[in-house]
């Protein structure tokens, strides 16, 4: 008996798989264009495309996060060059921060030096956090069979 939905093989699956990641690629980089279009060609404020901000961001990171949780290609980061990554993060985020809006105030550290020394902090918290329960559960899968 023909079947007319078969369930698909390993290669059907990595096919699929790639053609939707390149998809969410080139829609996210139209909501970028979009972003800029507005922005620079015409000079909307903020608030008219504020959504899609919001919409892009959730998109990029909830990709990443499944990305990382369900062991595909994003690497597991030793501890060692996590630091690294962060440190040349922060000097790096200072450096073009302090070159565009100027030398911070010292006074106002809350919202001047906090979010350069915790953003990336936190982002590659998550991103080790999020690789690590990734490879974990690999690894259990992997044994069970």
């Amino acid at each position: 008996m023909n079947k007319i939905f078969q369930s698909p093989d390993e290669r059907t699956q990595a096919l699929s798989g790639n053609i939707a990641t390149i998809i969410l690629a080139l829609t996210q980089t139209a909501l970028l264009g979009s972003i800029l279009y507005r922005r620079f060609a015409l000079g909307m404020d903020e608030a008219y495309y504020r959504d899609i901000k919001i919409i892009l961001l959730a998109s990029v990171f909830s990709f990443i996060a499944a990305r990382l949780y369900f062991g595909a290609v994003l690497p597991v980061i030793s501890f060692r060059i996590l630091v690294r990554v962060y440190v040349i993060s922060v000097v790096l985020l200072f450096m073009v921060l302090s070159l565009w809006l100027g030398w911070p105030n010292l006074s106002d550290w809350q919202n001047t030096i906090l979010p350069v020394v915790l953003g990336p902090a936190i982002l590659l918290g998550l991103y080790a956090g999020l690789a690590y329960l990734g490879e974990k559960r690999i690894e259990k899968l992997v044994s069970k069979e």
